[in-house]
């Protein structure tokens, strides 16, 4: 992965988990009081949710700058 996708998706999955997790607490306060969530803010946060855990994936997939390829005499896996 070049460096300047790593670096947005670094960026998207902070923002995405940031975004989860400030909109959680609101969903569980329309919950607790008694009030029906709209349609629209579950699908947004469904969206935001899937982005992140996409973008963290992808981030744990992707291979660091610092392990090296396997030498010619290493055996291939």
């Amino acid at each position: 992965m070049p460096t300047r996708y790593y670096r947005l998706t670094v960026v998207g999955c902070a923002l995405s988990w940031f975004l989860v997790g400030l909109h959680l607490p609101t969903l569980h306060e329309l919950r607790h009081d008694g009030f029906a969530p709209h349609w629209t803010v579950l699908a947004m946060l469904a969206v935001l949710a899937v982005a992140a855990v996409a973008a963290l994936w992808a981030l744990l997939r992707a291979p660091t700058r610092w392990t090296r390829p396997p030498g010619p005499g290493a055996a291939a896996t």
